[in-house]
């Protein structure tokens, strides 16, 4: 059963003399009700949507039962471009869970500025709870809208990504405090046996003179520069993971993700310690374009900032000033040409990953235009509506500084639900900004 492929795969066997002594039968599914039809079940489709294993292993078993066969094959996804006709192919109805029907809990450990242990509940289907958690900028629903949009955007336009879901989790947070019950799920992203090694664990078990990494900060409003990354000896060394690595770092420019750091990229490596591949792109909550949707004032701030980066102009002397922190203004002095430098590096030293984004950018952009409705976000059902930008200090004191007097304070202060999140208003920005941010990629690409 095929709907990517329409049949393509089907077409190939019976090239083959013979074929029809193996080859059964096949369906071409190129469209839900098509799949339903057929006997794929519509709650798998629903759960876990259109573009998933679990749709493409009940497409398999479907077809398997109508040609009563041994072998089944189940094909589907996206082929690069947006169908407009399927409204699945971005999909803003959040999954239901409760937390005490998880199968497991996946431990995740942060050995960077933040360290601790996270345990975040495992479905059935190897599906992961994702929580918005109260350390960060702990109001706004749309970090999550972020995740959904940008893994979807990325899967259809450039390299297989696991596919993010809004989603609730019930009685979670009464587990554990420091999270919602609101948040997204997604597919696991390694096998059993395998396991992830990011690039700060990485370099500081091979360590290399060309990666100063102990400079490393997890700061989540400074965009990060990849020169020496690519320049290390792992990296010349094994092109294609490099390649990889490349087309990550552009689309993050393009998603003005403020948190694609050493710690969010990880290679999958086997029990035995070897590297297998680079693990795909996740966490895209801190994309710029959604990161204030209550403060436009701000909003416009940080838009200019990655736009500034792209640009690569030169920082004016005490242009930071008003950051008091030194380590602050440092940061962000770095951060002002960061991008540039990133894509004037790639663009000479990796011309054909180059071309290949510049023409799936290139089609992005035409649809951006043409197919605008096709990437709005939808207010979800029962999905928090509300933004409050300045709460994050409440989470920051509370959490990271442990100073519950500050955190106190700062709650009688900024506590309140927040403003309600204009959609259409966020649609309208999202779509410009992306467009924008392309045009000027392309300039210096180009």
């Amino acid at each position: 059963m095929e709907s990517a492929t329409s049949g393509q795969i089907a077409s190939l066997i019976t090239d083959t003399e013979g074929s029809s002594a193996v080859l059964k039968g096949a369906f071409v599914t190129y469209c839900n009700e098509a799949k339903i039809m057929q006997g794929v079940p519509a709650e798998i489709i629903d759960k876990y949507t259109v573009y998933s294993t679990q749709t493409a292993e009940a497409m398999a078993k479907a077809c398997t039962a109508v040609y009563q066969a041994d072998i089944g094959i189940g094909v589907t996804g996206t082929m690069g471009n947006v169908d407009p006709a399927n409204p699945e192919t971005i999909n803003w109805n959040p999954q239901i869970y409760n937390y005490a029907e998880r199968t497991g809990n996946l431990k995740a450990e942060a050995v960077g500025v933040v360290s601790g242990e996270k345990h975040f509940p495992v479905f059935e289907g190897g599906m992961v709870f994702k929580p918005l958690t109260k350390s960060k900028p702990l109001s706004t629903p749309l970090f999550a809208y972020a995740e959904v949009f940008w893994s979807w955007v990325i899967d259809a336009y450039f390299i297989p990504a696991p596919q993010y879901q809004l989603a609730l989790c019930r009685g979670y947070e009464a587990e554990c405090g420091k999270y919602y019950d609101y948040g997204t799920v997604s597919p696991m992203i390694y096998e059993e046996g395998e396991y992830l090694l990011n690039l700060l664990e990485f370099f500081r078990a091979y360590p290399d003179d060309k990666v100063q990494i102990d400079d490393y900060l997890n700061y989540c409003q400074m965009f990060y520069d990849y020169t020496e990354i690519l320049e290390a000896d792992y990296f010349q060394k094994n092109r294609e993971n490099a390649e990889d690595l490349v087309m990550q770092i552009l689309i993050s420019v393009l998603k003005g993700d403020q948190n694609y750091h050493y710690e969010n990229i990880a290679f999958v490596c086997d029990a035995s310690g070897q590297i297998l591949r680079l693990a795909p792109m996740i966490d895209h909550e801190f994309s710029t374009y959604f990161m204030f949707p209550d403060n436009l004032s701000r909003h416009n701030y940080w838009f200019g900032e990655l736009q500034r980066s792209i640009e690569g102009k030169p920082v004016r002397p005490e242009e930071y000033k008003d950051f008091s922190n030194e380590k602050e203004r440092r940061l962000m002095e770095k951060s002002a040409t960061c991008l540039h430098n990133n894509l004037v590096y790639i663009k000479e030293h990796y011309p054909e990953v180059t071309a290949t984004f510049l023409e799936n950018v290139s089609r992005l952009k035409r649809d951006l235009l043409q197919k605008r409705e096709s990437f709005f976000i939808q207010k979800a059902k029962d999905y928090p509506d509300y933004a409050n930008s300045d709460a994050y200090l409440i989470g920051k004191a509370r959490y990271k500084d442990h100073d519950e007097e500050k955190a106190a304070a700062y709650e009688k202060q900024y506590g309140r639900e927040g403003k309600e999140i204009s959609f259409d208003l966020m649609n309208c920005l999202i779509n410009y900004e992306v467009q924008e941010i392309i045009e000027q990629m392309e300039k210096i690409l180009r």
